[in-house]
């Protein structure tokens, strides 16, 4: 089958589980991965012939709802792809902010530390945008320490990650190491897990999503805690979910840190950049 009659075809077959944009998004991300381009360059060969099977393959797993990116085992990030396979968080477009924001704070050098790694995209981009940090990468699964590690070599930068098995801060004693504390947490609640989308349900690691019973007990673990860890005029830096701006200003407040949030392409609050005075 032909490039071009394989892109239509994928449209058609994937507007049936999602709009039409988003089909054919997906439709270039499959033609990419047979051709073993970038999405973007894939129009460059429409008269090209893929191995149809495969193809077809693809799109019937994709169909069932089961993710792309664990079809295909891998995703776009910042403009770079990744290796991801089932049982880490699929990144999504919302994170891209959190870099924004950390990149705006134009550290020439420094020691970041990252709480919950998944796939290693954050960390990763952070070391690549910036040949002078250091990340510390701490998760609590094996399997996505793993997974970091792999992208890191294919990165060329696993001389600059440091990754370490364990639970949220627990294995570092409380000294100020690092300049950046950064995490996208877990922070749905128990309550909202029936409201998501079946194929987030059915395929996404549960732990890696749910928080507790408010959905933002890691949020507030982070702003009872992280100080203890920055150093001086050292930053704090998460994600936080679509419904959660209001709480998480609360906890700001109360646990007394400066703070700045943006906005997602939404706009929903969805990133927390924040600080404490006189640390």
């Amino acid at each position: 089958m032909k490039v071009l009659k394989a892109l239509r075809y994928a449209q058609e077959i994937l507007s049936q589980i999602e709009n039409k944009e988003y089909a054919k998004w997906e439709a270039l991300l499959i033609l990419s991965h047979l051709l073993n381009t970038s999405p973007l360059k894939v129009y460059l060969y429409l008269d090209k012939e893929i191995p149809e099977e495969n193809f077809l393959k693809i799109l019937e797993e994709r169909k069932n709802k089961k993710p792309l990116p664990y079809i295909l085992k891998e995703a776009y990030f910042w403009g770079r792809k990744f290796y991801i396979e089932e049982g880490v968080l699929i990144p999504r477009q919302d994170t891209e902010v959190l870099i924004s924001v950390f990149l705006k704070l134009s550290l020439k050098k420094g020691k970041i530390l990252e709480l919950g790694v998944g796939a290693g995209i954050i960390g990763i981009t952070f070391l690549l945008e910036n040949p002078n940090l250091e990340v510390f990468g701490v998760d609590i699964n094996l399997k996505a320490l793993k997974i970091t590690k792999k992208n890191a070599i294919d990165y060329k930068v696993e001389d600059r990650l440091f990754l370490i098995k364990g639970d949220w801060l627990y294995p570092f004693l409380e000294r100020p190491l690092f300049n950046v504390i950064v995490s996208n947490p877990p922070y749905i609640s128990f309550s909202e897990w029936d409201t998501l989308d079946e194929e987030v349900k059915l395929f996404e690691p549960k732990e890696a999503l749910i928080s507790g019973k408010e959905g933002t007990e890691f949020q507030e673990s982070l702003l009872k805690f992280a100080y203890k860890y920055l150093k001086k005029e050292g930053f704090l830096i998460f994600e936080i979910g679509y419904n959660q701006g209001k709480r998480i200003k609360e906890m700001l407040k109360f646990y007394k840190w400066k703070f700045e949030i943006y906005k997602d392409l939404k706009g929903y609050d969805r990133v927390v950049l924040a600080w404490k005075e006189n640390m």
